[in-house]
């Protein structure tokens, strides 16, 4: 039985420059991570990336097969600053498998 993919839900503060984008940047390159993987694993061609509260409502962000490779390069980029060699590799199979 597969794990089902938590989806993290984050203020819509954090979606703007200032000190709530970089508290919960790490939790959503990991969500594009997850997303992806498991988007390829299961032949789906898009996954929700988080659902945005803005204090009456959440809505989904989805992100689209068609920018899986740009997303990942992205994330490839903060994991290589990170020095989080790991999941670089990690990201750099899945940028394989998409193209």
């Amino acid at each position: 039985m597969k794990k089902r993919r938590t989806i993290p839900t984050i203020p819509v503060e954090c979606l703007s420059e200032g000190t709530e984008k970089a508290k919960y940047q790490k939790i959503l390159y990991n969500s594009i991570l997850e997303g992806v993987e498991h988007s390829l694993s299961s032949n789906k061609n898009k996954f929700i990336l988080a659902r945005v509260n803005n204090g009456t409502d959440l809505q989904d962000i989805e992100i689209l097969k068609e920018s899986f490779q740009t997303n990942l390069e992205t994330i490839l980029d903060y994991y290589e600053q990170q020095e989080e060699y790991e999941l670089c590799s990690k990201v750099l199979k899945l940028i394989n498998q998409v193209k």
